[in-house]
């Protein structure tokens, strides 16, 4: 290893975070094929470990690239998350990956809101 590649943070990160009684996944980096696996380890972990809640929020706030390689892993963490009896909902995409999911109509599959208040407000 180089100190150039020990200087180097991670391209993408996920940690869990107390949401509003529901557990929340806070994404930051670049999600790709390569990254994709860190999403589907910490999907996996927290599912197993609450077994009870009935929904899961992925924040993407802080997401700022996003491939098909990427575009997989969010829907990987969506079939894993439903395959509990869960919801997953899909939170603050970047303008760039809310194209994304319109252009391959992931957007139908997932809920997905423009913020988290969304998901308290009844809908229209």
């Amino acid at each position: 290893m180089t100190a150039a590649t020990q200087a180097d943070p991670p391209t993408f990160s996920v940690r869990p975070r107390p949401g509003p009684g529901v557990p929340v996944l806070e994404a930051v980096g670049e999600l790709d094929q390569d990254s994709g696996g860190v999403l589907d380890a910490v999907v996996a972990e927290v599912m197993a470990a609450a077994r009870a809640a009935g929904e899961l929020v992925l924040d993407l706030t802080g997401v700022r690239f996003c491939d098909s390689g990427g575009l997989n892993a969010v829907i990987r963490a969506h079939l894993r998350v439903q395959g509990a009896g869960a919801v997953l909902h899909v939170v603050h995409p970047t303008a760039r990956v809310t194209a994304l999911f319109q252009r391959t109509g992931v957007d139908q599959v997932l809920r997905v809101h423009p913020n988290a208040a969304a998901l308290v407000e009844p809908a229209p």
